[in-house]
């Protein structure tokens, strides 16, 4: 995977490899932090231009391995995500759970969370989560083992609600929500109150709110 820009490179976990590094000359410096890089290169702008998967590239790019992990239920607090295709709103959500200490995050039909625009919108958090890529048989079987709480519109008011504990939270497709096979199978229902006519919102907000309700549990 590519990994760019010093804010995200400077707080991976120790357990990231590098395999190469890039710098510009004007980022000569910061490479050296990098001293765990099997290859380091200086390139030109134009080359880094080339490397990078941003439209203005900072000058500081690594390659580093992807370790996936092997499917396990969740220590604690749990995310199953179904169907979230957008990137952007995948990152801010892996972002927030490691705030909200939801370590173990599922991903069904999802963004891929080693892309360099879910690594960046995330600021480096999925490398620090355990997230697993699962089949729609396997989504189903973790939501009927675990205190599995469905977030859609037609939920109970979340706001008051006694959230179990360990709860895994489902968020569904950013037009379609969760899907019915998964409905049927939660044991809970979740909806956030909206006012002045509003129905829905963004699934990264949406999720992030659900997941601030279970900060002290």
């Amino acid at each position: 995977m590519l990994i760019e820009g010093v804010n995200v490179l400077k707080d991976l976990p120790s357990s990231i490899s590098f395999k190469m590094a890039f710098a510009t000359k004007k980022r000569i410096g910061e490479l050296e932090r990098l001293s765990g890089a099997e290859k380091r290169y200086v390139v030109s702008d134009a080359i880094m231009q080339k490397i990078a998967d941003t439209v203005s590239p900072y000058g500081l790019a690594a390659v580093c391995e992807i370790k996936r992990e092997e499917f396990a239920l969740p220590k604690g607090k749990a995310l199953l995500l179904d169907g979230v295709s957008d990137p952007g709103n995948v990152g801010t959500i892996l972002r927030t759970a490691l705030a909200c200490d939801f370590f173990d995050v599922y991903l069904l039909d999802s963004a891929d969370v080693f892309s360099p625009k879910v690594i960046r919108a995330s600021l480096g958090a999925a490398l620090r989560l355990r997230t697993y890529i699962v089949s729609e048989n396997e989504a189903r079987e973790l939501v009927l083992t675990l205190n599995s709480s469905v977030l859609d519109m037609n939920g109970e008011n979340i706001i008051g609600a006694k959230l179990p504990k360990n709860v895994l939270f489902v968020a569904g497709n950013e037009a379609h929500g969760v899907r019915q096979s998964l409905k049927e199978a939660a044991k809970f229902c979740y909806s956030l109150p909206m006012k002045n006519n509003m129905e829905s919102l963004n699934v990264a907000v949406a999720t992030a709110v659900a997941m601030y309700g279970t900060i002290g549990e």
